[in-house]
């Protein structure tokens, strides 16, 4: 822009319909996007009270069910996308609705950019807008998982067929509807709730002091801050709580939502490494490394830690709280928070509690330094870093 020292940009156009109990409702809008013959992507058949219900919904609005495919990839294969593109075309599918997890979300994500995209090979997505749009195939979301936080994004990750991991950014992956509902949320265990608030915090956090961030995000990620405060530990006492467990997603909204904009950065870099090596829940994987890499950027995120400790905190502790001393508190309570739910639930806390050992280090840094979200972290990062972080919390 002549004449302007600074100006930004932001894109997300996915609509976005949220409530209690607003499934039906917001399925009677699915013609208007073009569907008729929907994809269903779901994570299991057998009990899966959620499916059924979206199923319906989507039914109920004359959008014909025309194939259901069972997707169990925690990160999706390439193998895995050509056999769900082969099904697509075969039953003459014209949309796709995708309903449960990250695994879920994440690999319908990339189906629609590779059918909109017309990419005949998947390994040419790689990077950042490596496809175009040439075709229309409207994407729904429907996320199962608390506080799902890829729902708005545009990323996505994959495996090659070697096993190798890598990303892809592309509007394409942005759905065009999310429909975010509590009654949907299927909570499988008492490691739910922690799982999507520790992610929604952790990327959220991130977001907030990426080298990207602007006012809008910030806006945003504060907020979502603040609803995981407001509802971590309603969630985590009663995983039934729907207005608890509506909040948590409402803050990883958010986090996808920003990510657009202001990617994550260092935490996010290295729990996905660790968790492609060790195959453990990408969650588990920043509960261990999460605050030794706020404590790495503290010294360049010293300022937004101090604003961000405010909404974690409330008035009454952030005013007691000396203005030098917030920001360490924040990084405090965050590694309070996980330690307490951690160790409570008996979840890992340590590398060597997921058997990741020295010799699997190079490995783990080698992946880690191939992540975009290195580019946006606020302090640039070195291989000594990384390893220095990981050897912290062996």
């Amino acid at each position: 822009m002549k004449g302007s020292r600074f100006y930004y940009e932001f894109y997300n156009p996915a609509k976005v319909e949220a409530g209690i109990g607003c499934l039906e409702q917001a399925a009677e809008k699915l013609p208007l996007l073009g569907l008729h013959n929907a994809f269903f992507v779901c994570d299991r058949l057998e009990n899966n009270d959620s499916a059924d219900n979206v199923r319906k919904a989507v039914n109920a609005a004359k959008v014909r069910t025309g194939a259901i495919y069972v997707c169990e990839d925690k990160i999706v294969r390439l193998e895995s996308l050509r056999d769900m593109r082969d099904v697509y075309r075969a039953n003459n599918c014209d949309s796709i609705v995708a309903c449960g997890s990250y695994g879920v979300i994440n690999a319908a994500k990339t189906l629609r950019m590779m059918l909109a995209g017309q990419v005949a090979r998947f390994e040419d997505a790689k990077g950042i807008d490596a496809v175009r749009k040439k075709v229309n195939v409207p994407l729904v979301a429907v996320p199962t998982d608390v506080g799902t936080s890829n729902v708005a994004s545009d990323d996505v990750t994959l495996k090659d067929d070697e096993g190798a991991v890598f990303e892809c950014v592309s509007p394409l992956c942005i759905p065009d509807f999310c429909i975010i509902d509590p009654k949907v949320v299927s909570v499988r265990d008492a490691d739910a709730p922690i799982a999507g608030a520790l992610e929604s915090f952790a990327k959220n956090i991130e977001e907030f002091v990426s080298r990207q961030a602007v006012t809008l995000t910030k806006c945003m990620n504060l907020i979502a801050i603040r609803e995981v405060r407001d509802n971590f530990v309603k969630s985590a006492d009663d995983p039934t709580d729907e207005h608890a467990v509506f909040g948590l997603q409402k803050a990883g909204l958010l986090a996808g939502i920003c990510y657009v904009g202001a990617s994550a950065g260092i935490a996010h870099a290295i729990s996905g490494a660790l968790a492609s090596v060790t195959g453990r829940e990408r969650y588990i994987c920043t509960g261990i490394i999460f605050a030794e890499c706020m404590r790495y950027n503290l010294e360049v995120a010293e300022k937004d830690y101090a604003q961000a400790y405010y909404y974690i905190v409330g008035d009454d502790k952030y005013a007691a709280t000396p203005a030098g001393e917030r920001a360490e508190a924040l990084i405090a309570a965050a590694e309070t928070m996980i330690k307490e739910k951690f160790g409570a639930n008996r979840l890992a806390t340590r590398l060597s509690d997921i058997g990741a050992d020295e010799e699997l280090l190079d490995k783990i840094v080698e992946e880690t330094m191939k992540s975009y979200a290195l580019v946006t972290n606020p302090r640039n990062v070195t291989k000594e870093d990384v390893y220095a972080i990981l050897r912290s919390v062996m």
